[in-house]
């Protein structure tokens, strides 16, 4: 790992994409989720996305300013059409909009389709998980997971992020692909030249397990049939139930992954000082059960070691990032003739 600086690698992504016709408001928005990703340690969904959503809108594929067509509203739910906009910025859109109605209606939901790639769901629950809701975020992606007991890329690792706010303790976020590891790992493995992967990580073309980077063609479901399951169901809900992309279909090349956006209004549903001491109260009893033998770091909550990476980070102004991913982005600001990000000793 290499480590840059936040604010600098903020404004030469800004740069970047201002120069394919981004506005800045939008490019500082997109440069945010990115680095911050990294800030989590979700090295497969950081500033490497860059280059991919340049070649996208370079190649008609994405278009460098959302814009989204509203093709239901009856003031809870609402579809859109994102019409190959950003993923990113669509999710952002997205749960901006969501958080407005549940605060008019306890409840809101914003469904996506005709997206691009969106990055780490987390950000999106996050954002409602910031201003006293509970996010909730399903998306599709296109195949990268052999359903359980077959051999065939058929559907996506559709991810599912959920975030809590809590008081005193930190607050809990999930933020989980439907595959045993998320697709991005391995091919950031694959860029750095690793020949082994872990085992259980790999299926062959013949749905076998294999530990092969040469040998890799799929991910298999977390939890076997669970997240099998778990893969139908989010496809369901973040695509068929309001006409969005799924498997082939939410390809770059097609109509596009989609999302599914939901905040809930807590003091809809409970009164909000009980609710915080509830949620705390409950963090803390699970925090001190007592952990197994050979644990030596005390039992963690969902997005723990993600949010002491995220506050370490925003302390020192530096964020950790791997060196090949630096690369792809310098050589793109070096491709358009822009400054490039530096290393910090």
């Amino acid at each position: 790992m290499v480590k840059i600086n936040i604010e600098e690698a903020k404004q030469r992504i800004i740069d970047i994409f201002a120069k394919v016709g981004m506005s800045r408001e939008e490019a500082a928005i997109m440069a945010q989720m990115l680095v911050e990703a990294d800030q989590r340690g979700v090295n497969s969904h950081g500033i490497l996305s860059t280059v991919r959503y340049v070649r996208l809108i370079q190649e008609g594929k994405m278009r460098p300013n959302m814009e989204k067509k509203v093709i239901r509203d009856n003031g809870v739910v609402a579809v859109w059409d994102g019409n190959r906009s950003s993923g990113q910025m669509l999710g952002y859109r997205g749960m901006e909009e969501a958080m407005a109605k549940a605060r008019k209606n306890g409840v809101g939901i914003v469904c996506i389709k005709g997206t691009n790639h969106f990055g780490a769901l987390a950000f999106y629950s996050q954002m409602a998980q910031k201003e006293g809701m509970i996010g909730i975020t399903f998306g599709t992606g296109d195949s990268t997971m052999a359903p359980f007991g077959g051999c065939e890329k058929v559907i996506g690792n559709n991810p599912v992020a959920v975030a809590a706010p809590a008081d005193k303790q930190v607050s809990p976020v999930l933020d989980m692909a439907m595959t045993v590891v998320a697709n991005g790992k391995l091919s950031n493995m694959k860029r750095q030249g690793i020949e082994e992967i872990p085992e259980g990580w790999g299926l062959d073309r013949d749905g076998l397990p294999t530990t092969k980077m040469s040998e890799y063609y799929s991910v298999p479901a977390m939890a076997g049939y669970k997240g099998w399951g778990m893969a139908v169901m989010v496809d369901i809900l973040a695509g068929i139930l309001f006409g969005g992309g799924t498997g082939d279909k939410a390809k770059d090349t097609q109509e596009g992954p989609s999302l599914f956006l939901m905040a809930l209004d807590i003091e809809a549903f409970n009164d909000k000082e009980k609710y915080y001491h509830d949620i705390d109260e409950r963090i803390s009893e699970l925090k001190s059960s007592k952990p197994a033998k050979n644990n030596k770091g005390g039992i963690l909550m969902p997005g723990e070691i993600e949010d002491g990476r995220f506050k370490a980070s925003e302390k020192s102004g530096l964020v950790d990032v791997l060196p090949e991913n630096l690369k792809m982005v310098n050589d793109l600001a070096a491709e358009m003739g822009l400054e490039q990000i530096a290393v910090q000793s």
